[in-house]
């Protein structure tokens, strides 16, 4: 049992005694302490992957030996990849890379160039996207079911290291990782250097480095030559201090690669993904192939097929104005009815019933906040709602349509749109 499933379950035993134990307003009061505290806790285990919140992670290796581990995020970058690993080929050290998925197909001899010059390879998820975390059980599964794939065609090894994309977690998280025998690797020594000056990112590492630290970098956001005067002078300075570099393996003690033994699984990739997935899917085809068809012929679906979602759009984040108003909409909850319940407790424990004109003041105030919040964020919620339903009806309606008559999904609404495709 995961330390969310107990926190979970200690919540709603509290929340039941709680409801049984006081009555109206301190009951309510009490009850919004406890969610608030919920949320807290839940949002720090999503974004602090040490707290092995929603699943187990090493953040640090065997801290008797004066040694560490280097490891690099989010390539491979062809030209960056390739001058990081001249230098690592020159210091002798041993790394870790965690390379995207997409990224691995687009540069094969990279990927196998790493894993020839034994450094290792795991999983980092196909799309690392910023809405990557918020995805369920299937589309999480079939997130690290392809990126799998990727560095198993790549070097013919199946990964057990998994990282998480910006190292975020989700309740999802563990059940997906269970079923494909990954373990999260994550570190203890996170300088930001995609964003910081090759100067002030060194300082940061050896401000924080210790025996058995994971050092994470990035192989992509700076120019090669930024790249190997960074790595260089870090490697030295590392070395200046008596640390020694060792791989990811001795550092944590887990293996890096999963045995293999019998036939693989087949594996789902972006191009099967709207192909035959399963017989029972076949046998109940039939109702969701007359949904689908229905679907085809409104005029929302088919500008839907029209304009198709580019690949880009998800790579992007939100505006600073949507996620303000985002901000301001979830704050004005915390600004009405508790706020209410709260001074209406303190009326009664100070006997100052002036305090009570405080909580429908702030109930008043909180729907201004959230008016203002709908205002910065309403237009980007329409737009964004709109991309993602429309992208998810195209996305569905292909892989129906598509199972059966085996034809793009333009061509089941008017053949002749299709005559220049076949």
């Amino acid at each position: 049992m995961s330390r969310f499933h107990t926190i979970t379950i200690l919540l709603i035993l509290s929340a039941s005694g709680v409801g049984l134990s006081f009555s109206s307003p301190i009951r309510w009061f009490v009850l919004g302490l406890l969610l608030t505290a919920y949320l807290v806790i839940f949002i720090l285990g999503v974004s602090v992957l040490k707290l092995n919140f929603f699943v187990k992670a090493t953040c640090r290796g065997d801290s008797t030996t004066k040694h560490i581990a280097l490891t690099f995020d989010d390539g491979p970058g062809p030209e960056v990849t390739q001058s990081l690993l001249e230098v690592l080929r020159r210091h002798q050290i041993k790394a870790a890379f965690f390379p995207i998925g997409e990224k691995i197909k687009e540069n094969p001899e990279t990927i196998k160039r790493i894993d020839r010059e034994g450094h290792v390879l795991g999983n980092h998820s196909f799309r690392h996207a910023w809405w990557t975390n918020f995805l369920m059980s299937g589309a999480l599964d079939r997130e690290i079911r392809i990126a799998q794939k990727a560095i198993d065609t790549a070097v013919g090894k199946v990964p057990a290291y998994f990282r998480p994309p910006m190292g975020l977690t989700n309740p999802h998280l563990r059940g997906a990782l269970k079923k494909h025998g990954l373990t999260v690797v994550g570190w203890d020594v996170r300088p930001f250097d995609t964003t910081a000056r090759a100067e002030k990112v060194i300082e940061r590492v050896l401000k924080k480095i210790r025996n058995g630290s994971i050092i994470v970098l990035h192989d992509t956001g700076r120019t090669p030559a930024d790249v190997v005067r960074l790595t260089d002078e870090l490697v030295t300075k590392i070395k200046e201090q008596k640390y020694t570099f060792s791989g990811l393996e001795e550092v944590t003690g887990i293996r890096a690669y999963q045995r293999t033994g019998g036939a693989n699984k087949p594996e789902l990739t972006p191009s099967t993904l709207s192909g035959n997935e399963s017989v029972v899917e076949q046998r109940r085809g039939g109702v969701w192939s007359f949904l689908a068809r229905k679907l085809v012929s409104t005029a929302y679906v088919r500008r839907a097929v029209k304009q198709e979602v580019p690949s880009d759009f998800f790579k992007t984040s939100p505006s600073p104005r949507f996620l303000l108003g985002v901000g301001l909409v979830l704050f004005s909850f915390l600004l009405g009815w508790p706020m209410v319940a709260l001074f209406s407790v303190l009326s009664a424990y100070f006997q100052a019933p002036v305090l009570l004109i405080l909580g429908p003041a702030f109930y008043g105030f909180s729907h201004l906040v959230w008016i203002f919040g709908m205002y910065l964020a309403g237009r980007g919620c329409i737009k964004y709602v709109d991309i993602i339903l429309s992208w998810s009806l195209r996305k569905a309606l292909e892989k129906t349509l598509n199972r059966e008559t085996g034809r793009p999904l333009e061509c089941q609404k008017d053949p002749s749109e299709c005559t220049d495709k076949r």
